[in-house]
C-alpha cells in the first residue's frame, strides 16, 4: 500500500511541481511586466516635463525688451488728459469772448488776432464736441474768470469710452459746478456732455446783457 502511494506520488508529483513552478513564473513575469509598464509611463512623463522645462527655459532666456513692453502698454492705455487740455483751452477762449462786456480792440491788428483766435476756438470746439454755431455761445464757464480743471486723470486700458469730469471754480475759490462727459476714444470726441452749476456758480455768472 505504501509502495503504491509512493508510486502515485512519483507519477503525479513532478507534474504538480512543474505546474507550480510555471504558475509562479507566470505571476513573476506579470508583475515584472507591470513594473516595466509603470516605469515606461514614468519615463514618458519625465520626458514631457523635460520638454516643457526646455521650452520655459528658452522663453526665459529670451531678452526682455522693456522699451517694447512699455510701448505696448502705452498703445493700449487711454487717457483723457490730452483732449481735456484742448477743450479747456477752447472754453477759456470762448468764455473770454462771449462772457465779457469789454469793448473790441480799436487796433486793427489786435482786432484781427482776436477774431482769428475766436474762429480757431470755434473750429476746435466743433472738432472736439461736434458743436454747432449756436453751441459756441453756450460756454461751459459762465464767467471768464472761472477756472476749468480736468479732474479725471485716471488711465484706462482697452476701452472705447472713458468717463471724464471737469470742475469749475470761481475767482474766489468757490465751487461753481461740474461738467460730465464721455470721451469717445475712436472718434476723439467728447460726447454726452452735461453741466451742473452750484448756487455760487449761478450767482457769479457774468452779466453780459443776455448773451
Amino acid at each position: 500500500m505504501q509502495s503504491r502511494a509512493v508510486g502515485v506520488l512519483k507519477a503525479y508529483g513532478i507534474p504538480i511541481v512543474l505546474g507550480l513552478i510555471a504558475l509562479i513564473m507566470v505571476v513573476l513575469i506579470w508583475q515584472q511586466n507591470k513594473k516595466i509598464d509603470t516605469l515606461e509611463s514614468d519615463i514618458a512623463g519625465t520626458q514631457e516635463l523635460i520638454q516643457g522645462a526646455e521650452v520655459t527655459k528658452e522663453n526665459v532666456d529670451e531678452p526682455f525688451d522693456s522699451k517694447e513692453h512699455e510701448e505696448i502698454l502705452q498703445s493700449r492705455t487711454v487717457s483723457a488728459k490730452k483732449i481735456g487740455g484742448e477743450i479747456i483751452a477752447v472754453e477759456d477762449m470762448l468764455a473770454s469772448f462771449y462772457k465779457t462786456n469789454e469793448d473790441l480792440p480799436e487796433d486793427q491788428a489786435a482786432y484781427d488776432e482776436l477774431f482769428n483766435n475766436l474762429e480757431k476756438a470755434k473750429a476746435e470746439n466743433t472738432r472736439l464736441t461736434n458743436a454747432t454755431e449756436s453751441d459756441h455761445i453756450q460756454t461751459w464757464k459762465l464767467n471768464p474768470e472761472w477756472t476749468l480743471k480736468l479732474e479725471s486723470i485716471v488711465t484706462y486700458q482697452d476701452t472705447d469710452n472713458v468717463p471724464v469730469l471737469f470742475s469749475m471754480t470761481t475767482k474766489s475759490g468757490k465751487s461753481a459746478g461740474l461738467i460730465y462727459a464721455i470721451y469717445d476714444v475712436a472718434n476723439y470726441k467728447l460726447t454726452n456732455i452735461s453741466r451742473h452749476y452750484t448756487t455760487d456758480g449761478l450767482d457769479d455768472e457774468a452779466d453780459v446783457g443776455g448773451a
